[in-house]
């Protein structure tokens, strides 16, 4: 027992007192008869002490009327504003759904009702600079009225021999969108800006419908206008797809190929619905309709064109290192004919065309001399501290013209056609060409070879060139 401190025994023994009051209390309320009989009993010997006579049934009801009120809440009465603020809270929510609904309508209508004071304040501020500017103005909007009149009187006869129902609604509207723009250029305006205390309220709603209308007027106009174009377009890509439906491409591609008859009769439907459906869009299916009619027929001619091409290599009886040029050419057309490519097949075409013209040509191989011009490259490798020499070439014809050649250049490996080019040769020639030019200004020998008709090799002369020339397109 010695080990318990006193603050632990006070602590448990508050704790044991407040249990013990609690039981009581709650005894209390569960006895509820014997503890008003208890309460009414101490009451008599209170008077009883003091002298005063109660009676018992007095007692009784009091002490009664005391116990059946006790534990009853009794509200107090409000003001009427706290009765209004106690409801605002209740119904807060309710309140808030309809602040949010009213208060953006309240907010709007005292904009607008702004707007419509300060427009009606703006009516009466014009001055007489304002009525001739709305004035020319005006004058300005009747010339465009007038210009595009006559472009759409330019129109109406190729619309009704283009017998397109689209672009006869579409001029249709035209002609509406005209009208109106006619209407809104005609304003009526004050004949002077009287002063301000003058004004009626007439004059400032005139000037102000007169900018209004002047406003839409303008916007008419370039409506219109947009309308024009698309009925120009539209007559065209008609014309585009009549062309093509009555071409003889068209008309063997669709026997044999059914999308490009499917593909023509949906750029007609396009054509027609074009006021709904939109121009570009009418534009694009007669776009695709000649494409696909481009491809279909691509096969029938370009397969022509390219065996007609073999057959002039076979007949140049080219030697077999030359005749190997022309394999990839012919490959790489072959292929873009599969791949209904035109672009390819053209530009392939075109590239055989023209190696077969420079094989046909007899050339010569002539140093260029000619005043201001070089005659001759000297390279020089710095690296390595290596040299090379290189005479600038032209090849000439017959008839002593220029042509292009077909040179790789060793330096870069780009090829194309040149006219001028430069062939490495030995330091010996090149020092005798240097020598010949500086003598008098112009190389007297100036043969550096050949190149035979049907033949796409060079012949040099022996002696002037390496081994294995090698060429050069930039010094």
């Amino acid at each position: 027992m010695s080990g318990v401190s006193l603050s632990e025994q006070m602590g448990a023994m508050a704790l044991v007192d407040e249990l013990r009051h609690s039981q009581t209390e709650i005894q209390k309320h569960l006895d509820l008869p014997q503890h008003r009989k208890a309460v009414a009993e101490r009451i008599r010997e209170f008077y009883k002490a003091k002298g005063v006579e109660v009676e018992d049934a007095l007692v009784e009801q009091g002490v009664r009327n005391y116990f059946a009120t006790r534990l009853t809440y009794e509200a107090p009465t409000l003001r009427w504003w706290e009765t209004r603020l106690a409801d605002t809270f209740i119904r807060r929510g309710q309140r808030l759904k309809w602040v949010a609904i009213w208060t953006p309508i309240i907010l709007y209508s005292l904009y607008a009702w702004t707007q419509v004071i300060s427009d009606f304040k703006q009516q009466g501020r014009y001055t007489q600079a304002d009525l001739v500017s709305l004035q020319n103005e005006a004058h300005t909007r009747t010339q465009q009225v007038f210009l595009l009149q006559e472009q759409l009187a330019k129109l109406e006869p190729q619309v009704a021999s283009a017998q397109v129902a689209a672009a006869g609604r579409l001029l249709d509207k035209a002609k509406t969108q005209l009208a109106r723009a006619r209407e809104q250029a005609s304003i009526k305006l004050p004949q002077f800006a009287l002063p301000e205390e003058q004004r009626s309220f007439n004059d400032g709603v005139m000037v102000s419908n007169a900018t209004s209308d002047l406003r839409k007027s303008a916007t008419s106009l370039e409506a219109m206008r947009a309308q024009l174009d698309d009925i120009g377009s539209l007559l065209m890509a008609a014309q585009k797809l009549k062309t093509l439906t009555t071409s003889r491409e068209f008309l063997v591609a669709s026997k044999v190929v059914p999308e490009v008859a499917a593909a023509a009769k949906e750029a007609q439907g396009a054509l027609d619905d074009a006021d709904t459906r939109g121009v570009a869009v009418a534009m694009a299916k007669v776009d695709q309709a000649v494409r696909l009619t481009d491809q279909q027929s691509l096969n029938p001619s370009y397969l022509a064109a390219l065996e007609a091409a073999r057959a002039s290599v076979r007949q140049m009886n080219l030697s077999q290192a030359d005749a190997a040029q022309f394999q990839p050419l012919l490959t790489k057309v072959d292929q873009a004919i599969k791949a209904l490519d035109v672009a390819g097949t053209t530009s392939g075409l075109k590239e055989i065309d023209q190696l077969l013209a420079f094989a046909k040509t007899p050339l010569t191989l002539d140093i260029v001399s000619r005043t201001g011009e070089k005659s001759m490259v000297e390279r020089n490798y710095d690296p390595t501290g290596g040299k090379s020499w290189y005479l600038l070439i032209e090849a000439t014809d017959t008839a002593g013209n220029v042509m292009p050649v077909p040179i790789t250049s060793i330096e870069t490996g780009e090829k194309r056609y040149a006219k001028m080019f430069g062939v490495r040769v030995d330091q010996a020639t090149y020092q005798e060409v240097k020598n010949d030019k500086l003598a008098d200004g112009h190389v007297d020998n100036r043969r550096l070879g050949s190149k035979d008709a049907n033949s796409l090799s060079f012949k040099f002369l022996k002696g002037r060139t390496t081994a294995k020339p090698a060429y050069i397109l930039e010094w």
